[in-house]
């Protein structure tokens, strides 16, 4: 599984990944929901990949024990929202971010009550901080 650019060109369905890119491996999937997969990162900087192999999956990014992201991908294969729980935005914490937009000057965005919902049950099916 490769991330944020770690295939060589989603869009033309060239599933390869790219040198260097940024490798996850799956620690299994949400019991009421098959297309949740819960993925783990080694590397210092966890972030969700910007891209799913899967269309329409969601993964649910660990490390250390917490859910540090929830991404949503569209039919294209593209993250269409990530929700970070790692730091604040604005004051929100977790907050979601919409098409991969982080600017600086956007309003912290909580959860919906939707995701919510799902964050905790990854949560305590998966004794997650």
């Amino acid at each position: 599984m490769g991330s944020r650019g770690a295939f060589v060109s989603v869009d033309k369905g060239k599933f390869s990944f790219k040198e260097g890119g940024q490798h996850y491996k799956s620690i299994g999937i949400l019991s009421t929901n098959p297309n949740v997969k819960i993925i783990v990162q080694d590397s210092n900087n966890v972030k969700a990949p910007e891209y799913s192999h899967t269309p329409g999956r969601v993964y649910a990014v660990v490390k250390g024990g917490a859910l540090k992201h929830l991404a949503y991908y569209d039919q294209s294969h593209n993250q269409a929202v990530s929700i970070d729980f790692a730091h604040d935005h604005k004051g929100v914490q977790p907050h979601r971010h919409v098409h991969l937009q982080h600017g600086k000057n956007l309003p912290g965005e909580p959860p919906t009550r939707l995701e919510n919902e799902l964050i905790k049950k990854i949560k305590k099916e998966f004794h997650l901080k």
